[in-house]
């Protein structure tokens, strides 16, 4: 799962798989700005069929951060 999470970031985000660090914050990633993080949001529920909550965004500010959510929501 956390492979598949990857690969839609970088698609999204437009980085290679390879050059994405799990770890760095959003504001650190050029292209991660508020147009693609709504776009990441909606690709990523779509993909895994769930509905990330509004409040929950917030906290997500990493690509790890965002692979525990989808985890957690998923019940994997």
């Amino acid at each position: 799962m956390e492979e598949k999470i990857k690969k839609i970031v970088s698609g999204v985000l437009e980085i290679p798989v390879e050059k994405l660090d799990i770890d760095v914050d959003m504001e650190e990633v050029e292209t991660w700005d508020s147009l693609h993080n709504v776009m990441l949001f909606s690709t990523l529920e779509d993909e895994f069929n769930i509905d990330i909550p509004d409040e929950d965004r917030f906290d997500l500010v990493n690509v790890r951060s965002i692979i525990e959510e989808i985890i957690k929501l998923t019940n994997q």
